[in-house]
């Protein structure tokens, strides 16, 4: 069965796919490696039970402002901590809960999101899974974004989330910029970020088991 967001690539995986080539010969010369690597902004640690699903990966394989803003809201509440750590390939930021996409490849981003393709489905049934077995602990799951919590509300009975009744009932935090998300003018960033930091511990306390029998 083929994914339908697989339309929209052309076969080609470098990092520079559809950038202009001033601003690829730019990010390769301003992050200079002896080798290509990969770059891993979170890396679940194994023991974590936390689960943050955002609707689909970014576009971007260097961390923004707004990955190291939620990374550090992340990191103020205990959930992830710096590693910054080379192995092999690929270099690692932070460690902790299992930070993960609904939809496992990029697509175009504008393309409509109905439901989670049943491939994708499958890949989070295992993921929640395997955080079952090595925490021994039922995974609690905050969606990143209102379209992340409107997917997972629609497939919580195949996802065993069906202890949520309504939509609104399933945790989940912002990821962009806090000031925009609310609107708000001439905010210091330092309280910007104490709000976020406050949104996620409030996320992670109404977070139920996922199977609450358990």
């Amino acid at each position: 069965m083929e994914c339908f967001f697989s339309r929209s690539f052309n076969g080609e995986s470098l990092p520079e796919h559809n950038i202009d080539p001033h601003w690829s010969w730019w990010f390769k010369n301003k992050y200079p490696t002896e080798h290509e690597l990969y770059y891993v902004l979170f890396k679940w640690d194994g023991s974590s039970n936390i689960v943050f699903t955002a609707l689909r990966p970014s576009t971007s394989w260097i961390p923004d402002t707004a990955d190291i803003f939620l990374a550090n809201a992340l990191k103020a509440n205990g959930l992830v901590r710096e590693i910054f750590k080379l192995e092999d390939n690929t270099f690692t930021f932070y460690e902790g809960a299992l930070i993960t996409d609904l939809i496992k490849c990029r697509g175009k981003a504008k393309e409509a999101v109905k439901s989670i393709p049943n491939n994708c489905l499958e890949f989070l049934k295992s993921e929640l899974a395997i955080v079952r077995k090595c925490s021994g602990k039922e995974p609690r799951i905050i969606a990143i974004g209102r379209e992340a919590q409107r997917l997972l509300y629609k497939h919580r009975r195949e996802l065993g989330i069906e202890s949520y009744k309504r939509r609104n009932e399933i945790p989940w935090i912002y990821l962009h910029n806090y000031a925009e998300w609310q609107k708000k003018t001439n905010v210091r960033r330092g309280e910007v970020f104490q709000e976020y930091v406050k949104q996620i511990r409030e996320a992670i306390a109404k977070a139920k088991p996922m199977r609450t029998n358990c």
